[in-house]
């Protein structure tokens, strides 16, 4: 009897420890769940913020490529102007151009080209250097100051030569 009252001691006295020795592993796992639903709110906020960040992110790259396609779009405009405007710059030159010439056709302002001509090879000279210039062939050339030119030419030659 007495070793059935010692086991019975020993009985109560492990059940009693692993009695203990539970409630101590249920706190802790207590203790651990509340860490694990901490952790997970954290997670959880986290996770909401980097969807905010990641809207807001699409949201400015949205924007940037708004920006990017009007910049590509204006720049492609820029370049038609600017070829545009050198047409028009050029064909206005040439307008000038021809312009000058004509009213340099008259007889009278053709004698500004032979200004200081005093002799029949100094005469031949400057005609050489008009013709390359003035000559219709040429990018601004024109006839009709060529032909007051010719003239002009004819007459001063009869005049060096004296005929």
């Amino acid at each position: 009897m007495f070793d059935d009252q010692d086991d019975e001691e020993k009985q109560k006295k492990w059940l009693f420890k692993e009695n203990i020795r539970l409630q101590e592993l249920s706190r802790n796992l207590e203790d651990e769940r509340k860490l694990i639903e901490i952790q997970m709110g954290m997670l959880q906020r986290q996770q909401s913020r980097n969807m905010l960040l990641k809207k807001q992110l699409e949201g400015q790259k949205n924007l940037f490529d708004q920006k990017w396609s009007i910049l590509e779009k204006e720049t492609r405009q820029l370049a038609i102007d600017k070829e545009k405007f050198e047409r028009e710059k050029l064909m206005y030159r040439d307008k000038v151009y021809r312009e000058a010439r004509r009213s340099m056709s008259n007889a009278e302002n053709v004698k500004i080209f032979f200004k200081g001509v005093d002799d029949s090879d100094s005469l031949k000279k400057r005609y050489k250097a008009l013709l390359k210039i003035f000559h219709p062939d040429n990018t601004h050339g024109d006839k009709e100051l060529l032909q007051a030119i010719n003239t002009e030419y004819e007459r001063l030659s009869r005049f060096y030569l004296g005929t």
